[in-house]
């Protein structure tokens, strides 16, 4: 059977929410490989810049909805592939459902229509009807309804996941940089943080056909509670505060309030979801299983975490 990827066979792939941490990653990974790479974004005019990406591939854009199907039509039309990134975490649950589960099952009957012969959901850890959180339930019912249209659907699984780009560990480095004092919630709860060109390579051989219907798990090497992945957040940003554990009865107060400023700093449901750990399961697939070996956070994050901390302590600071 022919691979779909393949550097002299290219091909034309949707990805749906490509503008996003993962996806800029994702299509930059499918440009390099040489494929045609059509972006479905709420907002094309502020990822451009991905036409640069490097290789023999190129990249179209368009603006694209989860919830619209003219819009969705037009993204899948005449693809090989497709992968969906999209989803949102709010304390709405409305939103939630609409995006993560209506948007999901749209995006998998609108490829299916066209033709689309490969197609990659991107789910989460702890994606299941019996979560604790609004949030992993709607994931675990996304699972569903996409596998309902695409029974060979890959269903990709990834813990934390950092980058240069990451909203995890730069946001800790930079209340680090600020404050002395460094919260930490559920400091027991234990995390698989994955690097992000690991997930991307990932979703690549997913698409692959000797993989289709694979349901992977993605996580590096390192297994960390939440306090020691704050200790090492001050350690990677060269920082000397203080951790301070947070009481879950506190926690969900704080997250009651901070969840209705901009930007959600901190739900009520993501403290719910911290009472579960977030590392990959014995039964699913894993990176191992494409042949992908991850790379260690300790390798990458120092790097980036000092540089982004000192830049955004200086705009904070004019």
């Amino acid at each position: 059977m022919e691979k779909l990827f393949s550097r002299t066979s290219p091909r034309k792939v949707a990805v749906l929410g490509g503008g996003g941490f993962i996806g800029r990653s994702f299509v930059r990974k499918l440009v390099a490989t040489g494929h045609i790479v059509r972006v479905g974004s709420q907002n094309p005019e502020a990822i451009q810049g991905l036409g640069k990406a490097r290789g023999t591939g190129r990249v179209e854009f368009l603006k694209v909805s989860v919830n619209d199907a003219d819009q969705l039509d037009r993204l899948f039309d005449g693809a090989d592939a497709a992968v969906n990134l999209v989803s949102v975490m709010t304390p709405d649950v409305r939103v939630l459902h609409r995006i993560n589960v209506e948007g999901a099952h749209l995006a998998a009957v609108r490829a299916q229509r066209a033709g689309v012969k490969s197609y990659v959901h991107m789910s989460a850890i702890g994606a299941s009807l019996t979560s604790p959180g609004a949030y992993g339930r709607s994931k675990g019912a996304a699972e569903q309804v996409v596998r309902r249209v695409f029974p060979d659907a890959g269903l990709l699984r990834p813990s934390v996941v950092f980058g240069p780009e990451d909203s995890f560990f730069n946001l800790f480095a930079l209340i680090a940089a600020v404050s002395p004092v460094l919260p930490v919630f559920a400091q027991h709860t234990r995390y698989q943080p994955v690097f992000v060109e690991d997930v991307a390579e990932a979703l690549l051989r997913l698409l692959e056909p000797e993989h289709a219907g694979r349901i992977l798990e993605a996580g590096g090497p390192d297994i960390l509670s939440m306090r020691e992945m704050m200790a090492f957040v001050l350690e990677a940003s060269g920082r000397h505060g203080f951790l301070l554990p947070i009481p879950a009865v506190l926690a969900r107060l704080e997250a009651s309030v901070l969840e209705r400023l901009p930007g959600h700093l901190l739900t009520r449901d993501q403290v719910a979801m911290m009472s579960v750990d977030n590392v990959v399961h014995p039964g699913p697939d894993n990176l191992q299983t494409l042949d992908i070996h991850p790379v260690s956070m300790r390798m990458v994050v120092p790097e980036y975490l000092k540089a982004g901390v000192f830049r955004l302590y200086r705009q904070l600071k004019s």
